[in-house]
């Protein structure tokens, strides 16, 4: 008899939301391989610039953690 595993709404929410995040970042990361590394790098600045400033969905949520940066 095969057991199963009760998961909560948000832990299954979670879950979900994870596991796309996951998908999408390899699939973004497949995409960005025909280009060369400098322009993944302006990628991804990019990406950087436009979810530091406030304009998009949840910039409340990241404004409230501290930023990381890269050394």
């Amino acid at each position: 008899m095969m057991e199963t595993r009760s998961e909560s709404p948000v832990a299954f929410e979670e879950r979900m939301r994870a596991e796309a995040a996951a998908a999408g970042r390899t699939a973004l990361e497949a995409s960005l391989q025909r280009f060369t590394h400098e322009q993944r790098d302006a990628f991804w600045n990019a990406i950087g610039l436009y979810y530091s400033n406030r304009r998009h969905p949840g910039a409340d949520e990241a404004a409230a953690q501290p930023a990381v940066t890269a050394a």
